[in-house]
């Protein structure tokens, strides 16, 4: 089926498209692999295959089942097809994700559904906060505790067993540690409790077809011959069971077409699997590849420099990024002094673009590796009175984890202030214990007195020495004297203490910094956003003790009110994660924050010497982002950052090293340079080499082959991160460093690299 005439390119549907482009459209026989790069079209290639197969190949609509990763995208998609044939409707086509089609396939066969998985017709889809209370309540019905094995790890671990489709019996007998046991049990009641509310979490919509094909052979068997032709987009995403399901729906027709970049593969701590995209020939040996190579969205520097980049990875279907677009303007770089000044230089260079380039706050996007990180550029901005949106997640001080220790801030503040105290009865461990009936007899004995609730608690203390408390008992008053303990300690804190040292009286108190699981990256990036927190209080200390607390809620306040003032929608900077910027673009984009242990992350820096695959996750990361500009590039990092509320020198990213001197515009201190056309050495490309073009040497860091001191086991150190621990073992490596394994206090054994570790030894 799949046509050659050489009249095609006069064909409506081809007009407009490159030669690759109009073979992705029209080859329709058979496995296909699209391999496109960022701004080469796929997407119209989508449209235009698919209106193709209905115009020209005479497919029905309900024999196409194109699978996209978001709804927005597949409404998007349905759109166009629409409107390039006309008008014409596309009822009984199945697009969507991978998730609403699992869902419509157990709907439209409840009979089955229900003899095959015990699941009724109205079964409920748990969201990730049912998900998490879920796990939260199996972690207690197997009786552990919360705060030792924490759900969200539990739920991750869980969800990684599904990925693959085990099991809770078959990960028990694959269970080989302590820890494995733990999670076969929590796994185990997570999902009898999640069947006994005739439930399914997001991993279910993906196992479970294949569970009900594998019990009713059948029933596949329809909808392999109804789907002649099957296209899933963003082909590198996918997991193992997302590859397994699509392989099922096209073994009949093999017809199977999938558009993907392994370059922009970042999703593997989702369970992403990349082997999928890169395996496709050995899976599918007859398959048709086409490379869409050709960069319709960027300049020419910015497709070079992206291009090399890219390079230094091995895991990648080699082929060439290019464009015909003009050369366009250099990329610029800069060191700034610390996180601050980063985000007044990014604020300030976009205030001239819009006062004085022509250009609107919408064609602006600032990208960051970490949430956290948007803190100080959201504070720069509100300054500015830019307006601003954040995507990718909400505004930082709306954060759940932000707002939770604001609410104990609050309080001591305003004891009045019910809703606070609602929010830390609710979310923080003080807060256990303390149920509806107790609350309701606080504010009765609150309302006879005239005092606030939270005296009521306060006045349970034994500290407190009152006279009269509310009448609680059992339980209950034991919690709330718990509760009134941390608060008369707090009170007496915070007359005297400045903002910092109270927040860290507030989470060690409250028990809010042993409730995040630090071996979780979700989790790490949530206690990350409350160390933020602990930075940003620090610049109010220059005030007087009794007007920090009030000034800073003040400021907070206000950033509140100047984001109820952008719901216009127009003329706003875009703040957004590198993970969630991917598929968009703008004109002018911003990458903040470029250096070691930022982009790349701690986790893959420590990871590398034993594992190379996280290193090259977050090179493509930056890929990613560097692939969202169209016309100017900027890249910045910092001489030095506040990390986990401590100021901390910082060093420029080794990716820097692989963009090519000549498209950069370099402003103040240089990038890392190249030797031979291939990275040098992490100190010397820190230090840039001794290259011409450096103004002032940036902080030196330890080489990696000669850490600054030998460590031994036994020995005490200290830790940014993982806080204090004792060297386990001390292992020589040929390079001349040490690899370490030390045992954390608070987070069990971590194996590092003593020249990246930063320890600190303790006498």
């Amino acid at each position: 089926m799949t046509s050659h005439s050489q009249d095609l390119p006069d064909h409506p549907l081809l007009r407009g498209l490159n030669e690759a482009q109009q073979r992705a459209v029209t080859t329709v026989d058979g496995p296909v692999l699209v391999v496109a790069g960022p701004g080469s079209g796929k997407t119209r290639v989508l449209v235009h295959r698919i209106a193709w197969l209905l115009e020209e190949c005479a497919v029905l609509p309900e024999q196409i089942l194109a699978v996209t990763f978001t709804n927005k995208a597949s409404r998007e998609m349905r759109d166009r097809i629409e409107r390039l044939l006309g008008g014409r409707t596309l009822s009984g086509m199945v697009m969507g994700t991978f998730h609403a089609f699992g869902a419509r396939l157990l709907r439209q066969n409840p009979g089955l559904v229900a003899d095959r998985l015990g699941l009724l017709p109205n079964f409920l889809i748990y969201d990730d906060a049912d998900q998490m209370d879920l796990a939260k309540r199996a972690v207690l019905a197997v009786g552990l505790d919360p705060k030792l094995v924490a759900p969200r790890r539990m739920l991750s671990r869980i969800s990684a067993a599904k990925g693959v489709l085990l099991s809770p019996d078959e990960f028990a007998a694959a269970a080989e540690t302590y820890d494995d046991e733990v999670v076969a049990r929590v796994f185990r009641e997570y999902q009898r409790s999640l069947r006994k509310a005739n439930a399914v979490d997001f991993d279910d919509l993906l196992a479970l077809p294949l569970a009900l094909f594998d019990g009713a052979p059948g029933l596949l068997a329809i909808y392999q011959q109804r789907f002649r032709h099957v296209m899933v987009d963003e082909y590198q995403d996918t997991n193992r069971v997302q590859y397994i399901l699509v392989s099922a729906l096209a073994e009949r027709h093999r017809n199977l077409f999938v558009v993907g970049d392994p370059d922009q593969s970042i999703y593997g701590w989702r369970q992403a699997d990349i082997r999928n995209i890169l395996d496709f020939g050995q899976d599918f040996p007859d398959a048709t590849r086409i490379d869409l190579e050709l960069n319709y969205r960027s300049s020419r520097r910015i497709v070079e420099t992206a291009d090399r980049v890219i390079r230094e990875n091995t895991q990648r279907i080699d082929r060439r990024l290019r464009t015909e677009n003009d050369e366009g303007a250099p990329i610029v770089l800069r060191e700034l002094a610390d996180g601050g000044h980063e985000a007044r230089f990014v604020v300030d260079e976009i205030r001239r673009l819009t006062q004085h380039g022509g250009r609107s706050g919408d064609d602006v996007a600032v990208m960051y590796r970490t949430g956290a990180q948007s803190r100080v550029l959201e504070e720069a901005f509100r300054v500015s009175d830019i307006p601003y949106r954040i995507v990718g997640g909400v505004r930082f001080y709306e954060r759940k984890e932000v707002k939770d220790v604001l609410a104990v801030l609050r309080l001591l503040h305003n004891p009045a202030d019910e809703v606070s105290l609602e929010r830390a009865i609710g979310n923080l461990p003080i807060g256990r214990g303390i149920g509806p009936k107790a609350l309701d007899a606080v504010r009765h004995w609150a309302a006879a007195t005239g005092e606030t609730v939270l005296d009521g608690f306060v006045a349970l203390a034994p500290a407190a020495a009152s006279a009269t408390a509310p009448d609680l008992s059992g339980t209950a008053r034991s919690a709330g004297m718990k509760l009134g303990t941390v608060f008369w300690k707090l009170r007496e804190a915070a007359a005297e203490k400045a903002l910092p040292e109270l927040f860290d009286l507030v989470v060690d108190l409250t028990g809010y910094a042993a409730a995040f699981d630090h071996n979780d990256e979700e989790e790490m990036q949530r206690w990350a956003n409350v160390l933020e927190l602990r930075s940003d209080l620090e610049k109010y200390g220059v005030l007087p003790p009794a007007e920090q607390l009030p000034t800073y809620l003040e400021q907070v306040a206000l950033v509140s009110d100047v984001d109820a003032m952008e719901d216009d929608g127009r003329g706003r900077v875009t703040l957004i994660t590198l993970h969630s910027a991917k598929g968009l673009e703008f004109p002018v984009v911003f990458i903040a924050g470029v250096e070691e242990g930022l982009l790349p992350i701690n986790r893959a820096v420590e990871a590398e010497w034993g594992d190379p695959l996280p290193m090259e996750e977050e090179r493509r990361l930056f890929y990613v982002g560097i692939t969202r500009a169209e016309q100017l590039l900027y890249l910045t990092y910092a001489a030095g950052r506040a990390v986990y509320g401590r100021f901390q020198p910082a060093v420029a990213s080794r990716f820097l090293a692989q963009v090519p001197e000549m498209h950069l515009q370099t402003l103040g201190r240089r990038a890392p340079t190249r030797e031979g056309g291939r990275s040098s050495s992490l100190a010397d490309r820190a230090r840039g080499g001794g290259s011409p073009g450096w103004t002032v040497s940036p902080a030196p860091v330890p080489d990696r082959g000669e850490p600054t001191r030998r460590f031994a086991a036994g020995e005490r150190v200290f830790h940014a991160k993982f806080g204090e621990g004792e060297v386990v073992e001390a292992t020589e490596r040929r390079d001349g460093d040490q690899e370490l394994a030390i045992a954390f206090q608070r987070h069990g054994q971590k194996r590092l690299m003593a020249s990246f570790a930063n320890l600190e030894p303790i006498p």
